[in-house]
């Protein structure tokens, strides 16, 4: 019976020893995830701000959408899907600007975490909205961004990067 015991016993710790690891590897790819997101948008922005830098002030950016982008090679391979631009967490992206020609990045379908993450690590951005409300301006303090993002993944936040 001992036999028995000792064996279940080294079974069990076994399978804790898998589940630790697997929650382990769950929150370093959730931390890449984000890493890798920020990287995106600012890569994109710059992208994006070189492809308008020539034209002029009065044309603005409001030629810019997600075909425009796609087409210039202005977003990371990783984002397009066919004719869509999506986020690490499958969420849509949506490319626009505006007379005044600042560029928009507006990222949807964001977990609450990653949400409260990426909205203090994107650097330089003239403000953001989450989840449609009223607009933040950079640096959002750590503890407003976990207030706006709402858990489960139904966050939308959008970037607005003026052209200087």
């Amino acid at each position: 019976m001992s036999e028995i015991l000792g064996t279940l016993f080294k079974y069990v710790l076994g399978l804790l020893g898998i589940v630790g690891v697997v929650v382990l590897l769950y929150y370093a790819l959730s931390s890449n995830s984000v890493s890798a997101e920020v990287s995106n948008i600012t890569t994109t922005e710059g992208n994006l701000a070189g492809l308008y830098s020539g034209s002029t002030a009065n044309a603005g950016t409001t030629s810019l959408t997600n075909a425009v982008a796609i087409a210039a090679s202005a977003v990371p391979a990783a984002m397009v899907s066919g004719t869509k631009i999506i986020n690490q967490w499958q969420g849509a992206v949506t490319l626009s600007g505006d007379a005044g020609g600042d560029i928009i990045i507006s990222e949807a379908g964001l977990p609450q975490a990653a949400c409260a993450k990426i909205i203090t690590a994107v650097p330089s951005y003239s403000s953001l909205t989450v989840n449609g409300g009223t607009a933040l301006t950079a640096p959002v303090d750590p503890g407003t961004s976990v207030a706006q993002c709402k858990s489960g993944t139904a966050n939308t936040v959008a970037f607005t990067f003026g052209r200087s």
